[in-house]
C-alpha cells in the first residue's frame, strides 16, 4: 500500500509539472535576453610574477535587450533579469544581482509584446560567469602560450586580450488580459518562462606588477 501511494504521488507531481509547463508555453510565445549594442569596455585582470590574481575592474556596464511576447489572450505583466541560474520573478534572490520590472515598466498590463533596453552597472563580485571567469580566462591563455614555448616571465610582462561570458537570465510573467488590465495578477493566476544568455565580455590581462 505504501509503495502504491508513493508511485501515485510521483505520477501526480510529474503530471502537474507537465501541465504547468504547457500552460506557460501557451501563455508566452517568446522570452529573450541578449546584448544590445557593442560593448567595447574591457574587464581588466591583474597579475603578479606567478599568475593572474584578481579582477582589477570594480564593476562593468552591461548592454542588455530584454524582450517578451505573450499570446493573444494574455499580456506581459512583469519581467526580472538576473546574473544567475533559475531567476524567478516571485522568488527572493538573497545577495545575488537582479532587477525587476513591473507596472509602468512593462506597459501596466496592456502590452502583449515588451522590449526594453537596460544598461545596468554591476559589481564584478555579483556577476556569474559561464564556463570561466575573467581571471580563469587569463590563466587559460597563459597556459596556452607557455605550452607554445614562451617563458612565463615574458608572457606575464605582456598585455593579452581574451574573453569570458557573463551569464544572464530573464524571467517573463504573463497574465490573462482582463487580470492584467485590472492589475489583479499574482503568483496564482500567472505563468512564467525564462531565457538564458552568455554575454561576451572582452578581458584585458594586464602585465605583472
Amino acid at each position: 500500500m505504501i509503495k502504491m501511494i508513493s508511485k501515485t504521488a510521483v505520477l501526480t507531481a510529474v503530471l502537474a509539472s507537465v501541465a504547468t509547463g504547457a500552460m506557460a508555453k501557451d501563455w508566452i510565445e517568446k522570452v529573450e535576453v541578449k546584448r544590445d549594442g557593442i560593448d567595447v569596455i574591457p574587464v581588466e585582470v591583474k597579475a603578479n610574477s606567478y599568475n593572474y590574481t584578481k579582477i582589477k575592474s570594480g564593476n562593468h556596464r552591461f548592454l542588455l535587450r530584454l524582450s517578451a511576447k505573450a499570446t493573444s489572450g494574455e499580456r506581459i505583466v512583469a519581467m526580472k533579469v538576473g546574473s544567475f541560474k533559475n531567476v524567478q520573478y516571485f522568488e527572493a534572490d538573497g545577495d545575488l544581482w537582479s532587477k525587476s520590472f513591473q507596472n509602468r515598466d512593462v506597459g501596466a498590463g496592456t502590452k502583449r509584446t515588451v522590449s526594453l533596453s537596460y544598461k545596468p552597472v554591476i559589481a564584478m563580485a555579483k556577476v556569474k560567469w559561464q564556463g570561466w571567469d575573467p581571471v580563469q580566462a587569463c590563466s587559460l591563455n597563459l597556459d596556452k602560450v607557455l605550452k607554445g614555448g614562451m617563458k612565463k616571465k615574458d608572457a606575464l610582462s605582456k598585455t593579452w586580450t581574451v574573453s569570458a561570458k557573463a551569464y544572464f537570465e530573464l524571467d517573463a510573467v504573463a497574465a490573462k488580459k482582463n487580470k492584467a488590465a485590472k492589475n489583479k495578477w499574482s503568483y496564482k493566476n500567472t505563468t512564467h518562462q525564462r531565457d538564458g544568455y552568455g554575454y561576451d565580455v572582452t578581458v584585458k590581462c594586464l602585465p605583472a606588477q
